[in-house]
């Protein structure tokens, strides 16, 4: 089921088939460094997919979902999101992109696209993303996207940035 579209990409629900696709960016060492993975076997992938692919909406409060992000050009796979409901105005933005597509834009696209669907969709006002300290890739991206740093984790050597949806 597609979610949203943009010029060049669209988000939609998992399928079954999408499970290889899936477990080979996400297995890539560059990929995996700022997770909270090292491999991602297929195994992986369809015990996420199965929990993902039958979504029919994403305002459940404690639910969490992931959505697959792909190229509009050739129905390709090349990341995903992960979004966890936190409360009825506030979700958790997790993105993990194919690093063949990094600096294209697609992950800035996707992310500002999808925030925009859910204030209009289910008035959500607050999003929320954790980053690593050192992934300066996407901390770049969220000062991109105006997200603000409010917290730093000594402990978990992360950073919690928010942004207001307008």
């Amino acid at each position: 089921m597609k979610i949203l579209e943009t010029s060049r990409l669209y988000l939609r629900t998992f399928e079954s088939d999408d499970a290889f696709r899936l477990s080979d960016y996400r297995s890539k060492k560059e990929v995996a460094q700022y997770q909270s993975w090292e491999t991602f076997s297929v195994t992986d992938a369809y015990r996420r997919i199965s929990t993902s692919k039958d979504i029919q909406t994403f305002n459940k409060v404690k639910s969490d979902y992931q959505l697959a992000i792909c190229l509009k050009e050739n129905d390709l796979l090349i990341g995903d999101i992960f979004v966890e409901v936190f409360t009825k105005k506030a979700f958790v933005l997790g993105y993990t992109l194919d690093s063949d597509y990094w600096g294209q834009g697609y992950a800035s696209e996707i992310i500002d696209a999808f925030c925009r669907y859910m204030k209009t969709t289910y008035k959500f006002r607050k999003v929320l993303c954790y980053v690593y300290s050192d992934n300066k890739r996407s901390i770049h991206l969220l000062n991109k996207l105006k997200f603000k740093r409010i917290a730093k984790s000594k402990y978990y050597q992360d950073e919690t940035y928010i942004k207001f949806i307008r």
